[in-house]
């Protein structure tokens, strides 16, 4: 590639017109441009062609640049010109380079990636090579590998998306966006990348996930004490990143456990002068959320009443209308509560 083909290819990538491809390969050749090592030069030699580096940046386009006449040999010239091109792209890439993006294709290699955007407005499926599946929302780009690595699944996610992935403890399932990192073995979860109205979201349909923030969030990187300890979220709860804090609560509509997996249920939503205290009991067991009551006298009150086919909260709504109480949620609890 000649450099009025690598200046286009930039500019191209600059106002989002490049393939998928093209954009790969950038992200690919700015980070392997990062870990160069140029000890064979001298610190002047460096110091000399730093300053006429950000000479070059200081000039206008409309004037020309003298050429310069060429002295060293060829391998250090080739150096010099990745430093300056380094330079010259650094501002760019200050506000349009996203660190995490292009971590994850550092770290996968080079496996071959696929890009994939939903440009539709309904929801589109995909199927990975190990039988797991993607959901996209429109307007989510998934990026992942064609083949997954031995050792590891990983995939790049912007957008909301619905993951159902297939159990292997051996082969650990990993999501990476701007934000977070979510860690698996086989379950099914949302995630939603953070937006400049909502942060950054995982709820969890089955089995237990892992979040976490990603270190790799910052072009500078995060120091220990800043970032977000890692929390273990279970069928029904949902975390939310935040100000570089991970913060448990429960999803907006609970599904029953069973449902969730696709097993029989013997649980009945149909009560004739049960205690409230019972009847707690079997939403908990039913949803896998811990729903408790702040004083001994709630948990005397009876209901009678049918609340099958109902969500949990319209259930919950149903009993503390008749008992003259109210619930609200507490971290991953639900507590139902006469105090005004």
């Amino acid at each position: 590639m000649n450099q009025k083909s690598f200046n286009d290819l930039l500019s191209r990538y600059q106002t989002g017109n490049c393939t998928e491809a093209e954009k790969l390969w950038v992200d690919k050749w700015y980070h392997n441009l990062n870990n160069r090592n140029f000890t064979d030069l001298s610190s002047k030699e460096l110091d000399e062609m730093q300053d006429n580096i950000w000479l070059k940046i200081n000039i206008t386009e409309e004037q020309t640049i003298a050429p310069v006449k060429v002295k060293k040999l060829w391998p250090k010239f080739a150096i010099a010109a990745s430093i300056a091109m380094a330079f010259l792209i650094g501002g760019f890439y200050l506000t349009h380079y996203n660190p995490t993006e292009s971590a994850f294709i550092s770290e996968t290699g080079d496996v071959a990636l696929i890009s994939k955007t939903n440009d539709t407005d309904q929801p589109i499926t995909i199927s990975l090579s190990d039988k797991s599946t993607v959901t996209l929302k429109p307007q989510a780009n998934i990026l992942y590998p064609k083949v997954f690595a031995a050792n590891k699944r990983m995939v790049y996610l912007k957008g909301t998306a619905f993951f159902s992935v297939s159990k292997n403890p051996k082969r650990p399932f990993f999501v990476y966006d701007q934000k977070l990192v979510v860690s698996v073995l086989g379950t099914s979860f949302w995630v939603k990348s953070s937006t400049d109205k909502m942060p950054a979201q995982v709820a969890v349909r089955t089995g237990k996930v892992r979040v976490q923030e990603n270190e790799k969030s910052s072009l500078f990187g995060l120091s220990n004490d800043k970032i977000a300890k890692p929390i273990l979220l279970t069928p029904n709860q949902k975390g939310i990143f935040n100000d570089h804090k991970l913060n448990k609560t429960l999803v907006s509509k609970p599904i029953p456990l069973a449902e969730a997996y696709n097993v029989p249920s013997s649980l009945s939503y149909n009560f004739n002068e049960e205690s409230v205290a019972a009847i707690f009991k079997t939403l908990s067991e039913a949803y896998g959320i811990e729903i408790k009551s702040d004083n001994e006298q709630i948990s005397n009150y009876t209901f009678t009443g049918d609340l099958s086919k109902k969500g949990l909260y319209e259930q919950l709504d149903l009993i503390c209308g008749t008992i003259s109480s109210k619930y609200y949620i507490n971290g991953t609890s639900i507590v139902v509560s006469n105090k005004n």
